[in-house]
């Protein structure tokens, strides 16, 4: 049973577990005595599958014993054990007498209609709704434990000329597909969810705005590459935005908004693409500089220019892009200032605008002693209107 990104997510992972049968009952138990001092409402989820009875956790367990106790008299008066489900039924029908009328469904169908109300029926992804009672449980739970969350919002570029040109149904699969995709892209423990139309979500618990990029990168590069293979026309590509809790936004629709933004500048940046939501709430002072810098990153060597530079990090302009995460190490020259050796990590690669030879512009949190970069600010220096 996988870790739950909330008791919503939990209940779909017992009633998987249920769904393997008597045969694992005893297995099943013991796991489940394993998850209770971590708060999860165990026993009055179990019974509420089971029963349909609704209970307050304390009550589920108080039951729960019972129950237990009833089914070992059972096993005594039969002289064999007559399963958890029967010792279940008899108890609630006969002793404690909570059921009146029970019906008989088989656990499995019972699940099908369970994940019917909280995924989408054309992606099997959740639906919009379970994504935004996920999202504001995972923000809580980030707040509680003072964890990073971040959220990825997608889009497939250009969807109603596929819709046009391709038709509704192959415009369909395609949304399948690509679903297929996302879900194949992520960990067990992050959610990913069918926005709306031809948008999707991701919720990535204990996870940087680094990290997320990684992982949205890897997606929007799958499904170029994916559809690149079966030759379609118009080409089909993914955009995204990016947004991290508490380092963005700090509540669950906030957050949101901040993801949204990230997709709107990547669609208006060209498409096919993903964008970081640029830090709104910077912590050092930034200021314009034009300065010469040798990077050492994956690969030989090369030489860029610095654009601007804080006492935490810089922007600096590259020909080829470097790997969001990739660890670096630069030396920066100035006309007017000694040679500076910094360490830092590539967290922003986008392609640069207003430029006739392609090149990227690339932002270098500085570690791990970012404060040697204030070498690099003249003194009095303010930062422009706006920045």
């Amino acid at each position: 049973m996988k870790t739950p990104v909330d008791p919503s997510t939990f209940r779909q992972s017992l009633l998987d577990a249920l769904e393997a049968g008597p045969a694992h009952e005893e297995e099943l138990l013991a796991e489940l005595d394993q998850h209770r001092a971590r708060g999860t409402p165990l026993y009055s989820s179990i019974l509420n599958i089971l029963t349909h009875l609704n209970f307050s956790e304390a009550e589920a367990q108080r039951h729960w014993r019972r129950l237990q106790s009833h089914r070992e008299q059972l096993r005594s008066r039969l002289g064999r054990d007559a399963g958890l489900r029967v010792a279940l039924l008899d108890y609630f029908l006969n002793i404690d007498r909570e059921l009146k009328n029970p019906k008989v469904i088989e656990i499995s169908s019972y699940a099908r209609t369970e994940r019917s109300a909280v995924t989408d029926g054309l992606t099997g992804l959740f639906n919009h709704s379970y994504f935004l009672q996920a999202l504001r449980q995972e923000v809580l739970r980030a707040k509680r434990h003072e964890l990073k969350t971040s959220l990825a919002l997608f889009d497939l570029d250009d969807f109603k000329r596929v819709n046009d040109s391709r038709g509704h149904v192959e415009g369909d699969r395609i949304l399948a597909r690509s679903a297929a995709l996302i879900r194949e892209s992520v960990r067990e423990i992050d959610l990913s969810a069918r926005y709306g139309g031809e948008e999707f979500a991701v919720i990535l618990p204990e996870t940087s705005g680094t990290g997320a990029y990684v992982v949205a990168e890897r997606v929007r590069r799958r499904i170029e590459e994916r559809f690149r293979r079966a030759k379609m026309v118009p080409k089909v590509t993914i955009s995204g935005g990016v947004a991290t809790y508490p380092d963005d936004a700090g509540t669950p629709a906030d957050l949101i908004v901040k993801a949204d933004e990230g997709l709107y500048r990547a669609k208006a940046a060209g498409k096919n693409r993903i964008t970081l939501t640029r830090g709104e709430r910077r912590r050092h002072l930034r200021v314009p500089a034009d300065q010469s810098v040798t990077l050492g990153a994956p690969g030989p060597r090369v030489a860029a220019r610095v654009k601007n530079v804080s006492e935490g990090g810089l922007l600096m302009t590259l020909k080829k892009p470097v790997p969001v995460g990739s660890k670096v190490s630069l030396v920066i020259r100035s006309a007017d200032s000694p040679r500076v050796g910094l360490r830092g990590e590539v967290v922003r690669v986008e392609p640069a605008s207003g430029r006739v030879h392609p090149s990227y512009d690339v932002g270098v949190r500085l570690l791990p002693n970012p404060d040697r970069s204030a070498h690099l600010i003249p003194r009095g220096a303010k930062a422009p209107a706006g920045a």
